[in-house]
């Protein structure tokens, strides 16, 4: 319980909200939120910025982030959508390279007959260009990626009409297909090879055939994790992986083996080879005496 107060709080706080706020999402009274920031000061995780105003230390950061790794499987961060732009303004060439913050809100509360957005929990980052606007989708945590992209698909389709009512432009239209993941990571949280490198003080990189780097291991947020970074098959990457490693695990072998039974079975299939080689030879032979035969048959009028 106390460690849900704690990830409620820090979540919270990293996320902006105030002390009333915080109270009414987690249905306690405000000196209860108060004991607990008090608490993560302590632990220097929190510092008071000015009255009311609190924010987290780097130290939070990782606390936060070692928190929801207790909670989930998987780390989405990095994804950005590039979104063509179909009908802009005539000043757009004033307002383009932009770059802005947009709250994005997931949490609702319903009022008698209505529902209205209550608590934001994180802000989009918005790059305007001149053909196209480049949005980053804030960090999502979920069990899978599958979960992450509906996630992630959601709070698009939520913000692109407020992007087109903030900058006055065009971005979706009837069959007009123009938006494009342009970048994707996914972390799997507390994972075991990861895990195994920081053991041994090393580090994983592995570049695909396009000398573009897909998989990492990654300790920048005091969880083990282990990442795949390509901005096409991030997705592919992750379901392929694993499965390889579980077999792996299930039936452990080393490369060295491998190259071995590969040897063993290079060396069969050479004497198969030369074994089929010898009996086609003697087939040959045989078809050759049976024609003699035939041919001194014919002489002999038999």
């Amino acid at each position: 319980m106390v460690e849900n107060a704690t990830f409620e709080t820090l979540k919270m706080l990293h996320y902006g909200h105030t002390i009333s706020e915080i109270s009414k999402f987690r249905k306690v009274n405000r000196s209860s939120i108060y004991k607990t920031i008090s608490s993560l000061i302590k632990k220097g995780w929190v510092i008071k910025k000015d009255y009311g105003v609190y924010a987290l230390t780097e130290s939070g950061q990782q606390g936060l982030h070692s928190l929801v790794g207790l909670r989930y499987n998987l780390r989405q961060h990095n994804l950005h959508f590039k979104i063509s732009i179909l009908q802009s303004p005539k000043n757009w060439d004033l307002k383009r390279n932009e770059l802005r913050q947009l709250n994005y809100f997931n949490k609702k509360i319903k009022l008698k007959n209505n529902e209205q957005e209550l608590f934001n929990f994180g802000k989009l980052l918005i790059k305007t260009t001149t053909k196209s606007v480049i949005i980053k989708i804030p960090t999502i945590y979920s069990k899978d990626w599958e979960d992450a992209i509906i996630q992630a698909m959601q709070i698009l389709e939520d913000s692109i009409p407020k992007i087109e009512n903030l900058f006055k432009i065009k971005l979706i239209k009837e069959y007009k297909s123009n938006i494009k993941i342009i970048s994707q990571e996914y972390a799997i949280i507390q994972d075991s090879l990861a895990k195994l490198y920081r053991k041994e003080g090393n580090r994983l990189y592995i570049t695909g055939d396009d000398n573009k780097i897909w998989m990492i291991t990654d300790f920048s947020f005091s969880t083990d994790e282990t990442e795949f970074i390509h901005p096409d098959k991030a997705t592919d990457d992750v379901d392929s992986i694993a499965p390889m490693l579980n077999d792996l695990r299930r039936n452990p072998t080393t490369f060295s083996e491998v190259r071995n039974e590969m040897k063993d079975m290079q060396l069969i299939i050479k004497d198969v080879i030369h074994n089929e080689v010898k009996h086609q030879k003697v087939l040959d032979e045989i078809l050759l005496t049976f024609k003699k035969l035939n041919d001194r048959l014919d002489k002999a009028g038999l």
